[in-house]
């Protein structure tokens, strides 16, 4: 029984599976194994020329560029591959860090079309060809590429994901892209836009009736010499969005221009299940309470189940917790709380005061969510050596949210017998507005 070649038994469509795991370098040396192991990488479904995959060549193959031709070796190795697959490829990954020009590019496309069947094509630093080719494709992702769409492009029958980081297109182009997809469900952008007309505002409007998900960074350069936004005309299926604002905005006076767009993005996406706001976001929207314009924001996020803020910083300054006191006011339905990489710099006179438990919570009104549907809040921090650090997540969560089952605190680095203190010294010393709250402290090294 020691000699039965079991993994050569296995079905030929399971083998393939297996295949797929490998580098496609991996899986073609596969065919020396045996007579059943030849080839079979042919019928693998698709194919990701990747910097691992360039670079093994790169140093295998001699030089660069072949001195008669003039091109890489790669390229027809690549060429190769793309031909010798049986069925259709499915997918096709090129992330182009060595130089070859738009006919050799063209030449992947030809042959990725041949095969018919493309359901996911990712590229990274080229422009994007014969666009119309792609009419099976359900996956986008493009990345640092330069995209131009054709007049008579109609969209996408079938793409459902669209992920776009660094792409240089123009106002008319994004919203065609996105809005000519019908059938879109999910669309990121990260790492910001570069518009094709320079100096003009990139406004990105959404009118997809089955999007669920968004992942939007707003941008801002030289004041508003150039910005970029977005707005939700109709989006009936939308459930979660990322909101985060590009760290060159970081300046309040450039901050300050963007919080109109903001506010109006946030009322677009009133009716979303889950949200996430990055810091920058709430420091933009703190400049309301500055000048004294905190009334203006009246979002009510009627629906929302699930709120995400990264707090780096958040709670340095009593603007940024008055902020995120007005977004609790406004989510009366909200269930869970997450808190990420939160980091306090410095001790905030909000924080460290000793306030009574009752006397705060009488300053605090209209938290409708702390009253009947707030049952889980989870912060994740560094370090944690400090109580007053987290005394003011006591002082909201534990002896107001009445309906509060766990109050979690991960941590990196610091001393676990600080939350062991805080329950010794402070917790039993006032009574729990829900006496079925526990907390719990957790050290990401030890579990």
């Amino acid at each position: 029984m020691s000699g039965v070649d079991r993994i050569s038994a296995l079905p030929e469509e399971l083998k393939v599976s297996i295949l797929s795991l490998l580098t496609i370098t991996d899986a073609v040396r596969t065919s020396v194994l045996s007579r059943s192991w030849c080839r079979l990488w042919t019928f693998l479904p698709g194919l990701r020329i990747d910097r691992a995959f360039l670079d093994s060549l790169r140093f295998s193959k001699g030089p660069d560029v072949d001195l008669e031709s003039g091109t890489p070796p790669w390229i027809g190795i690549v060429e190769h591959l793309l031909s010798s697959f049986c069925g259709p490829i499915r997918y096709f990954t090129l992330s182009n860090y060595y130089h070859f020009d738009e006919l050799h590019l063209n030449g992947f496309v030809d042959l990725i079309f041949q095969k018919c069947g493309l359901q996911k094509l990712s590229i990274t630093k080229r422009d994007l060809p014969q666009l119309a080719c792609y009419s099976s494709l359900k996956d986008l992702c493009l990345d640092c590429v330069r995209v131009s769409i054709p007049t008579d492009f109609q969209g996408f029958d079938q793409l459902t994901t669209l992920k776009l980081y660094r792409v240089f297109i123009s106002q008319r182009d994004i919203n065609v892209l996105v809005n000519q997809s019908k059938k879109l469900t999910s669309f990121l952008q990260g790492e910001g836009f570069r518009s094709l007309d320079f100096d003009k505002k990139l406004s990105v409007t959404f009118n997809c009736p089955l999007l669920k998900s968004i992942s939007f960074q707003f941008e801002i350069f030289q004041f508003q010499r150039f910005r970029v936004d977005a707005r939700i005309v109709s989006a009936p299926c939308l459930e979660s969005v990322c909101v985060s604002i590009k760290n060159n905005a970081s300046s309040p006076k450039k901050l300050a221009f963007l919080v109109e767009p903001i506010m109006k993005f946030m009322a677009d996406i009133a009716h979303v299940c889950d949200l996430y706001l990055d810091p920058l976001v709430i420091e933009c929207l703190s400049v309301l309470y500055v000048v004294d314009e905190l009334h203006t924001f009246r979002v009510h996020f009627h629906q929302l189940r699930c709120l995400k803020l990264d707090a780096q910083r958040f709670w340095t300054e009593r603007r940024m917790f008055e902020i995120f006191c007005h977004l609790l006011r406004s989510m009366p339905c909200l269930n869970q709380l997450q808190i990420m990489d939160y980091d306090p710099v410095k001790d905030v006179e909000l924080l460290v005061d000793p306030i009574p438990p009752n006397k705060y919570m009488k300053k605090q009104d209209g938290f409708h969510c702390l009253d009947q549907t707030l049952t889980r809040v989870e912060v994740y921090m560094d370090k944690l050596t400090n109580l007053n650090h987290i005394m003011w997540m006591m002082y909201l969560f534990l002896f107001s949210a009445k309906v509060l089952e766990l109050l979690k605190i991960t941590f990196s680095e610091g001393d676990p017998r600080v939350i062991s203190r805080i329950t010794s010294e402070e917790l039993f010393a006032v009574e729990k507005a829900s006496l079925n709250a526990k907390v719990v402290e957790e050290d990401w090294e030890t579990g």
